[in-house]
């Protein structure tokens, strides 16, 4: 997807339907049209019944899925159930659980928590991709537990945390 936030209503509404999905899938992986993996022929049909796209070159006939190469690929759940699944499970920074997805997008708990694995995988990969640079913002956090008697939360005490950017990593140092 891309980096824009979208509402929950607008985004139902851009992937309503498996056609919208697919489609997406198709413009990302082919933006200027489909042009096969295997034999780079610019032409090709799309097999319905299979959800493939078969190259027209009658010496490669390369069958391609828009889903080859993701966490989607040979699923049997609904591309609708997918795209909705990783907005839930990346819209909150908590996140989603596997019992609330599958409730959710009505499913079995099993799927909903390999899917979720899934999910959570692809966006740690992508963001190992990513160093940070320039400034960096950072937000408290609460480290150890309350005083005997003291406030649970926001009543903790807090210990200062400053991370400092160093080479590829970040290295937490306690002021």
């Amino acid at each position: 997807m891309t980096n824009q936030k979208l509402s929950l209503m607008a985004f139902q509404k851009k992937f309503a339907t498996e056609e919208a999905c697919y489609q997406y899938l198709y413009n990302i992986r082919w933006p200027d049209g489909f042009v096969c993996p295997k034999c780079s022929h610019p032409k090709g049909y799309h097999i319905v019944s299979r959800k493939l796209i078969q190259c027209a070159n009658p010496e490669c006939r390369y069958q391609a899925s828009v889903t080859a190469g993701t966490i989607m690929h040979r699923t049997r759940t609904p591309l609708v159930k997918w795209f909705l699944a990783i907005y839930l499970a990346a819209r909150d920074k908590r996140g989603i659980s596997a019992m609330a997805l599958a409730k959710e997008i009505d499913v079995t708990y099993k799927t909903a928590w390999l899917m979720l694995h899934k999910i959570r995988k692809a966006m740690r990969d992508r963001n190992a991709r990513y160093m940070l640079s320039g400034i960096v913002e950072i937000d408290d956090a609460f480290f150890g537990s309350p005083a005997r008697g003291g406030k649970r939360g926001r009543g903790t005490e807090k210990s200062k945390v400053i991370c400092e950017l160093l080479t590829n990593s970040i290295h937490p140092k306690s002021v």
